[in-house]
């Protein structure tokens, strides 16, 4: 759903678009798609077509974060490094947020580790809460925006147990949502799916 290419058609009324554009588009994964008006893009004629397909990942990333609201100096934990959740920690440590990634590849964590955000290994074995708690950070984990892929609700349960009182949940991820609302209730914690 993130492609790159040249417009070949218009439809009837397009006028913002003309045969030859190079464009992005949000359309299937084909040789030849047929998108909306709305999600498609013009690329800027300095952005290397490789760049350009990221814009599409990248604006699920950011909408998360829109979600969010982060304001500088928050704490944000993306809990999910893969390519979305890469792309979401560099949006948010470049608008003044302090990130911590939490993930269970210990490679994905390196790359997160690389852009500048403090990184939580997550396994079985051991405690979110007690590697947050030696951030030493100072009023809490602001929010989460959780980029992660789970089949249960073990990654919703540990964000809430991280978050400080009203923390913000976004989710951009496929987790399982069976969570127990005292997860919620007992923080004030808000919880959005995006």
């Amino acid at each position: 759903y993130s492609n790159v290419g040249v417009v070949r058609a218009v439809g009837l009324g397009v006028t913002e678009f003309s045969v030859g554009d190079r464009v992005v588009s949000n359309g299937r994964h084909a040789e030849i798609v047929n998108v909306g008006v709305n999600l498609v893009d013009r690329i800027p004629d300095s952005v290397p077509d490789g760049l350009a397909t990221y814009a599409v990942v990248g604006s699920i990333g950011l909408q998360g974060i829109r979600l969010i609201k982060p304001e500088f100096g928050e704490t944000v934990l993306v809990y999910g490094a893969g390519l979305i959740g890469l792309l979401s920690i560099q949006i948010l440590l470049r608008n003044g947020c302090r990130v911590v990634a939490a993930d269970i590849d210990p490679e994905n964590l390196k790359v997160a580790e690389k852009y500048g955000a403090e990184v939580i290994h997550v396994t079985p074995t051991n405690s979110i809460e007690a590697q947050v708690a030696a951030l030493e950070l100072d009023d809490g984990i602001d929010a989460a925006l959780v980029t992660a892929a789970a089949k249960n609700d073990s990654i919703v349960k540990n964000c809430c147990s991280v978050l400080r009182k009203r923390g913000r949940i976004v989710l951009t991820g496929v987790v399982d949502l069976q969570f127990d609302r005292s997860w919620l209730y007992e923080k004030e914690l808000s919880f959005q799916v995006s």
